[in-house]
Protein backbone atom coordinates (compact mmCIF):
# COMPACT_ATOMS: atom_id res chain seq x y z
CA UNK A 1 0.00 0.00 0.00
CA UNK A 2 3.00 2.23 0.50
CA UNK A 3 3.34 3.78 -3.03
CA UNK A 4 6.62 5.40 -4.40
CA UNK A 5 5.96 8.81 -5.67
CA UNK A 6 7.10 10.03 -9.13
CA UNK A 7 5.72 10.57 -12.73
CA UNK A 8 4.84 6.33 -12.27
CA UNK A 9 3.79 5.88 -9.23
CA UNK A 10 4.75 1.98 -7.76
CA UNK A 11 4.71 -0.46 -5.28
CA UNK A 12 7.16 -3.30 -4.66
CA UNK A 13 5.23 -6.62 -3.87
CA UNK A 14 6.59 -9.52 -2.20
CA UNK A 15 4.38 -12.24 -3.06
CA UNK A 16 3.93 -15.01 -1.81
CA UNK A 17 6.31 -14.37 1.09
CA UNK A 18 8.14 -11.15 2.22
CA UNK A 19 11.58 -12.92 3.39
CA UNK A 20 11.47 -14.38 0.20
CA UNK A 21 12.43 -11.03 -1.69
CA UNK A 22 14.57 -9.96 0.97
CA UNK A 23 16.60 -12.99 0.90
CA UNK A 24 18.84 -12.18 -2.08
CA UNK A 25 19.63 -8.29 -0.76
CA UNK A 26 21.83 -10.15 1.60
CA UNK A 27 23.04 -13.11 3.19
CA UNK A 28 22.84 -11.60 7.17
CA UNK A 29 19.29 -9.51 7.02
CA UNK A 30 17.35 -7.83 9.37
CA UNK A 31 14.12 -5.98 9.14
CA UNK A 32 13.17 -3.48 11.96
CA UNK A 33 9.32 -2.75 12.22
CA UNK A 34 7.36 0.05 13.75
CA UNK A 35 4.05 -1.29 15.44
CA UNK A 36 1.66 1.19 16.35
CA UNK A 37 -2.10 -0.03 18.21
CA UNK A 38 -1.19 -3.19 16.87
CA UNK A 39 -0.59 -2.57 13.46
CA UNK A 40 2.47 -2.40 11.05
CA UNK A 41 3.29 1.32 9.98
CA UNK A 42 6.76 1.66 8.88
CA UNK A 43 9.60 -0.25 8.43
CA UNK A 44 13.12 -0.38 6.81
CA UNK A 45 15.62 -3.42 5.83
CA UNK A 46 19.51 -3.70 6.83
CA UNK A 47 21.18 -6.13 4.70
CA UNK A 48 25.01 -6.99 4.69
CA UNK A 49 26.78 -9.04 1.68
CA UNK A 50 30.01 -10.04 0.77
CA UNK A 51 31.50 -7.33 -1.82
CA UNK A 52 34.74 -6.21 -3.53
CA UNK A 53 36.12 -2.92 -1.81
CA UNK A 54 39.10 -2.07 -2.97
CA UNK A 55 39.56 -4.85 -4.88
CA UNK A 56 39.49 -7.33 -1.29
CA UNK A 57 36.72 -8.77 0.01
CA UNK A 58 34.58 -7.47 2.54
CA UNK A 59 31.22 -7.46 3.72
CA UNK A 60 29.32 -3.85 3.22
CA UNK A 61 25.75 -3.14 4.60
CA UNK A 62 22.60 -1.89 2.01
CA UNK A 63 20.04 -0.28 3.70
CA UNK A 64 16.17 -0.60 1.86
CA UNK A 65 12.83 -0.91 2.00
CA UNK A 66 12.26 2.61 4.28
CA UNK A 67 8.51 2.94 4.59
CA UNK A 68 6.16 4.54 6.98
CA UNK A 69 2.76 6.24 7.10
CA UNK A 70 2.36 9.96 6.96
CA UNK A 71 1.69 10.27 10.84
CA UNK A 72 4.68 8.11 11.53
CA UNK A 73 6.91 10.34 9.78
CA UNK A 74 5.50 13.90 11.64
CA UNK A 75 5.72 11.47 15.06
CA UNK A 76 9.48 11.74 14.66
CA UNK A 77 8.90 7.77 14.26
CA UNK A 78 12.19 8.24 11.52
CA UNK A 79 14.38 9.11 14.64
CA UNK A 80 13.48 6.08 16.74
CA UNK A 81 13.69 3.93 13.79
CA UNK A 82 17.26 4.97 12.85
CA UNK A 83 18.40 4.80 16.82
CA UNK A 84 17.25 1.32 16.85
CA UNK A 85 19.52 0.46 13.69
CA UNK A 86 22.39 1.97 15.59
CA UNK A 87 22.04 -0.37 17.74
CA UNK A 88 21.80 -3.22 15.50
CA UNK A 89 24.97 -1.49 13.72
CA UNK A 90 26.58 -2.54 16.99
CA UNK A 91 27.71 -5.65 15.96
CA UNK A 92 30.17 -4.44 14.17
CA UNK A 93 29.85 -6.70 10.50
CA UNK A 94 30.10 -3.90 8.27
CA UNK A 95 31.52 -0.29 8.41
CA UNK A 96 29.51 1.29 5.95
CA UNK A 97 26.14 0.72 4.07
CA UNK A 98 24.43 1.39 0.35
CA UNK A 99 21.15 2.83 0.06
CA UNK A 100 19.24 4.46 -2.58
CA UNK A 101 16.73 7.10 -3.21
CA UNK A 102 14.58 8.02 -6.51
CA UNK A 103 14.99 11.19 -8.24
CA UNK A 104 11.77 12.15 -7.70
CA UNK A 105 11.39 11.05 -4.03
CA UNK A 106 12.16 14.75 -2.75
CA UNK A 107 10.90 14.73 0.43
CA UNK A 108 12.82 11.34 1.57
CA UNK A 109 15.92 13.00 0.03
CA UNK A 110 15.40 15.89 2.41
CA UNK A 111 15.15 14.07 5.30
CA UNK A 112 17.32 11.40 5.05
CA UNK A 113 20.43 14.27 4.34
CA UNK A 114 19.27 16.14 6.78
CA UNK A 115 21.28 14.76 9.32
CA UNK A 116 18.91 15.87 12.24
CA UNK A 117 17.54 13.65 15.17
CA UNK A 118 20.52 11.11 15.40
CA UNK A 119 19.97 10.16 11.72
CA UNK A 120 23.53 8.73 10.37
CA UNK A 121 25.63 10.28 7.50
CA UNK A 122 23.76 10.03 4.04
CA UNK A 123 27.00 10.93 1.93
CA UNK A 124 26.25 11.37 -2.40
CA UNK A 125 27.88 9.18 -4.00
CA UNK A 126 26.53 9.72 -7.68
CA UNK A 127 23.62 9.10 -9.99
CA UNK A 128 22.44 5.75 -10.19
CA UNK A 129 20.55 4.87 -13.84
CA UNK A 130 18.14 1.80 -13.90
CA UNK A 131 17.55 0.98 -17.65
CA UNK A 132 14.47 -0.96 -18.99
CA UNK A 133 14.96 -2.52 -21.94
CA UNK A 134 11.72 -2.61 -23.95
CA UNK A 135 11.57 -6.51 -25.30
CA UNK A 136 8.70 -5.71 -27.49
CA UNK A 137 11.15 -4.79 -30.43
CA UNK A 138 12.40 -7.32 -33.05
CA UNK A 139 16.54 -6.98 -33.11
CA UNK A 140 18.83 -8.82 -35.14
CA UNK A 141 21.47 -10.27 -33.23
CA UNK A 142 24.78 -9.72 -34.66
CA UNK A 143 27.88 -11.56 -32.65
CA UNK A 144 31.04 -9.22 -33.76
CA UNK A 145 33.26 -12.31 -33.92
CA UNK A 146 32.17 -13.61 -30.20
CA UNK A 147 30.80 -16.35 -29.09
CA UNK A 148 28.41 -16.72 -26.56
CA UNK A 149 27.85 -19.81 -24.29
CA UNK A 150 25.76 -20.93 -21.68
CA UNK A 151 27.18 -21.44 -17.92
CA UNK A 152 27.40 -24.62 -17.59
CA UNK A 153 29.26 -24.99 -20.82
CA UNK A 154 31.99 -22.70 -19.40
CA UNK A 155 31.69 -24.28 -16.04
CA UNK A 156 30.74 -22.50 -12.70
CA UNK A 157 34.05 -22.34 -11.19
CA UNK A 158 35.82 -20.71 -14.02
CA UNK A 159 33.23 -18.49 -14.41
CA UNK A 160 33.10 -17.19 -10.80
CA UNK A 161 36.81 -17.17 -11.37
CA UNK A 162 36.32 -14.87 -14.04
CA UNK A 163 33.63 -12.17 -11.67
CA UNK A 164 36.11 -12.27 -8.98
CA UNK A 165 39.19 -11.71 -11.07
CA UNK A 166 37.71 -8.77 -13.60
CA UNK A 167 34.36 -7.89 -11.01
CA UNK A 168 36.75 -6.94 -8.45
CA UNK A 169 38.18 -4.06 -10.06
CA UNK A 170 34.82 -2.26 -9.48
CA UNK A 171 33.55 -0.62 -6.28
CA UNK A 172 31.37 -3.57 -4.66
CA UNK A 173 31.17 -6.02 -6.70
CA UNK A 174 29.54 -8.82 -5.67
CA UNK A 175 31.63 -11.78 -4.56
CA UNK A 176 30.00 -14.91 -5.28
CA UNK A 177 30.64 -18.52 -4.16
CA UNK A 178 29.51 -21.67 -5.74
CA UNK A 179 27.88 -22.21 -2.68
CA UNK A 180 25.31 -19.23 -3.23
CA UNK A 181 24.01 -21.51 -6.02
CA UNK A 182 20.57 -22.77 -4.57
CA UNK A 183 20.91 -20.73 -1.68
CA UNK A 184 17.80 -17.70 -0.54
CA UNK A 185 21.11 -15.61 -1.47
CA UNK A 186 20.47 -16.42 -5.66
CA UNK A 187 17.06 -17.71 -5.05
CA UNK A 188 15.74 -18.83 -8.86
CA UNK A 189 19.04 -18.01 -10.27
CA UNK A 190 21.35 -21.10 -12.13
CA UNK A 191 24.52 -21.37 -13.96
CA UNK A 192 22.24 -21.97 -16.92
CA UNK A 193 20.94 -18.24 -16.70
CA UNK A 194 24.01 -16.67 -17.17
CA UNK A 195 25.64 -15.85 -20.83
CA UNK A 196 29.25 -16.17 -21.04
CA UNK A 197 31.07 -14.27 -24.41
CA UNK A 198 34.29 -16.04 -25.35
CA UNK A 199 37.37 -15.62 -28.05
CA UNK A 200 37.97 -17.76 -30.66
CA UNK A 201 40.72 -18.75 -28.29
CA UNK A 202 37.98 -19.86 -25.42
CA UNK A 203 39.13 -16.94 -23.42
CA UNK A 204 36.12 -15.27 -20.95
CA UNK A 205 35.59 -11.76 -22.23
CA UNK A 206 32.29 -11.25 -20.51
CA UNK A 207 29.66 -12.03 -18.83
CA UNK A 208 25.74 -11.27 -17.00
CA UNK A 209 22.61 -13.72 -15.87
CA UNK A 210 19.10 -13.04 -16.80
CA UNK A 211 17.63 -13.20 -13.17
CA UNK A 212 13.84 -13.91 -13.27
CA UNK A 213 12.18 -13.30 -10.02
CA UNK A 214 8.78 -12.84 -10.95
CA UNK A 215 8.08 -15.86 -8.89
CA UNK A 216 8.89 -13.54 -5.50
CA UNK A 217 9.28 -9.96 -6.52
CA UNK A 218 6.70 -8.45 -8.32
CA UNK A 219 6.49 -4.06 -9.11
CA UNK A 220 3.32 -3.02 -9.91
CA UNK A 221 1.99 0.40 -11.50
CA UNK A 222 -0.42 2.20 -8.88
CA UNK A 223 -1.27 5.22 -10.74
CA UNK A 224 0.54 8.11 -12.62
CA UNK A 225 0.87 11.65 -12.36
CA UNK A 226 -1.88 14.32 -13.57
CA UNK A 227 -0.05 14.69 -17.31
CA UNK A 228 0.64 11.53 -17.77
CA UNK A 229 -3.01 10.75 -16.83
CA UNK A 230 -4.32 13.93 -18.94
CA UNK A 231 -2.05 12.36 -22.26
CA UNK A 232 -2.71 9.06 -21.79
CA UNK A 233 -4.12 7.86 -25.33
CA UNK A 234 -1.54 10.14 -27.04
CA UNK A 235 1.49 8.47 -25.20
CA UNK A 236 0.24 4.99 -25.77
CA UNK A 237 -0.03 6.01 -29.63
CA UNK A 238 3.42 7.38 -29.68
CA UNK A 239 4.80 3.94 -27.90
CA UNK A 240 3.33 1.46 -30.29
CA UNK A 241 4.80 3.68 -33.60
CA UNK A 242 7.95 3.52 -31.84
CA UNK A 243 7.33 -0.05 -31.35
CA UNK A 244 6.90 0.19 -27.58
CA UNK A 245 3.60 -1.64 -25.62
CA UNK A 246 1.56 0.88 -24.20
CA UNK A 247 1.69 2.16 -20.47
CA UNK A 248 0.59 -0.25 -17.84
CA UNK A 249 -2.88 0.26 -16.15
CA UNK A 250 -3.32 1.22 -12.73
CA UNK A 251 -2.91 -1.88 -10.87
CA UNK A 252 -1.10 -4.23 -13.49
CA UNK A 253 2.29 -5.51 -12.69
CA UNK A 254 5.55 -5.20 -14.97
CA UNK A 255 6.70 -8.56 -15.54
CA UNK A 256 10.96 -8.04 -15.93
CA UNK A 257 13.76 -10.08 -15.56
CA UNK A 258 16.92 -8.50 -14.48
CA UNK A 259 20.50 -8.58 -15.90
CA UNK A 260 22.85 -9.41 -12.97
CA UNK A 261 26.53 -9.51 -12.32
CA UNK A 262 27.38 -7.85 -15.92
CA UNK A 263 31.24 -8.27 -15.92
CA UNK A 264 33.34 -7.13 -19.29
CA UNK A 265 36.51 -7.40 -19.85
CA UNK A 266 38.50 -4.20 -20.30
CA UNK A 267 34.82 -2.25 -20.21
CA UNK A 268 34.96 -3.25 -24.36
CA UNK A 269 31.13 -2.15 -25.30
CA UNK A 270 31.35 -4.37 -28.66
CA UNK A 271 31.44 -7.69 -26.00
CA UNK A 272 29.00 -6.01 -23.82
CA UNK A 273 26.40 -5.58 -26.22
CA UNK A 274 27.16 -8.92 -27.73
CA UNK A 275 25.76 -9.98 -24.37
CA UNK A 276 22.69 -8.01 -24.12
CA UNK A 277 22.08 -8.81 -27.69
CA UNK A 278 21.69 -12.42 -26.93
CA UNK A 279 20.16 -12.28 -23.99
CA UNK A 280 17.08 -10.16 -25.16
CA UNK A 281 16.87 -13.07 -28.28
CA UNK A 282 16.72 -15.64 -25.34
CA UNK A 283 13.86 -13.62 -23.57
CA UNK A 284 11.92 -12.21 -26.35
CA UNK A 285 9.25 -14.48 -27.18
CA UNK A 286 8.44 -14.84 -23.51
CA UNK A 287 6.05 -13.05 -20.95
CA UNK A 288 8.32 -10.46 -19.72
CA UNK A 289 8.24 -6.50 -20.98
CA UNK A 290 11.72 -5.57 -19.84
CA UNK A 291 15.03 -6.40 -19.02
CA UNK A 292 16.35 -4.44 -16.17
CA UNK A 293 20.05 -3.26 -15.70
CA UNK A 294 21.30 -0.76 -13.21
CA UNK A 295 24.64 1.29 -13.88
CA UNK A 296 26.22 3.97 -11.67
CA UNK A 297 26.79 7.32 -13.97
CA UNK A 298 30.68 7.21 -14.28
CA UNK A 299 29.96 2.99 -15.75
CA UNK A 300 31.87 3.14 -19.40
CA UNK A 301 29.09 0.42 -20.25
CA UNK A 302 26.29 2.73 -20.30
CA UNK A 303 26.87 4.12 -23.91
CA UNK A 304 26.03 0.82 -24.68
CA UNK A 305 22.42 0.78 -23.83
CA UNK A 306 21.77 3.57 -26.05
CA UNK A 307 22.23 0.55 -28.43
CA UNK A 308 18.31 -0.27 -27.66
CA UNK A 309 14.67 0.81 -26.98
CA UNK A 310 15.03 1.69 -23.40
CA UNK A 311 13.24 3.25 -20.67
CA UNK A 312 15.44 4.91 -18.06
CA UNK A 313 14.85 6.57 -14.31
CA UNK A 314 16.95 7.84 -11.97
CA UNK A 315 17.99 6.97 -8.23
CA UNK A 316 20.52 8.84 -6.30
CA UNK A 317 23.28 6.67 -4.58
CA UNK A 318 24.28 7.10 -0.83
CA UNK A 319 26.86 5.78 1.16
CA UNK A 320 25.72 5.67 4.88
CA UNK A 321 27.34 5.70 8.08
CA UNK A 322 27.73 7.24 11.49
CA UNK A 323 30.94 8.70 12.63
CA UNK A 324 32.71 5.37 13.50
CA UNK A 325 32.37 4.90 9.46
CA UNK A 326 33.97 7.95 8.26
CA UNK A 327 37.40 6.51 8.04
CA UNK A 328 36.48 3.63 5.88
CA UNK A 329 34.67 6.11 3.47
CA UNK A 330 37.89 7.84 3.31
CA UNK A 331 39.90 4.78 1.84
CA UNK A 332 37.92 4.40 -0.63
CA UNK A 333 39.40 4.42 -3.98
CA UNK A 334 37.93 6.86 -5.87
CA UNK A 335 39.10 5.93 -9.13
CA UNK A 336 37.13 2.41 -8.97
CA UNK A 337 33.30 2.59 -10.33
CA UNK A 338 30.73 2.23 -8.02
CA UNK A 339 28.63 -1.00 -8.78
CA UNK A 340 25.48 -2.43 -7.82
CA UNK A 341 23.03 -5.02 -8.66
CA UNK A 342 19.58 -4.01 -9.60
CA UNK A 343 18.49 -7.53 -8.72
CA UNK A 344 19.34 -6.85 -5.49
CA UNK A 345 17.48 -3.98 -4.40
Amino acid sequence: RNTMPGWVQLSFVREPNFFYGLGVQGKRNQVVVSIDDGRVVGMGCRCVRPTYVNGRKMDVGYLSGLRSLDHVRKKLGLARGYAFLKGLHSDQLTPVYLSTVMDGNHDARATLTSGRAGLPHYLDHGRYFTYAINLNRRRRHRSAGVAVRRGEEVGLDRLLGFLRDVGSRRQFFPALETADFGTDYLRGLRPADFRVAVSGEGEILGAAAAWDQNAFKQTLVRGYAAPLRRLWPVINGVLRVAGFGALPHPGEALPMIYIAFLCVRDDNPEVTRVILEQIYADRQAGDCRFLVVGLHERDPLRPVMRAFPVFRYTSRLYLVCWDDGMEFVRSLDPARIPHLEAATL
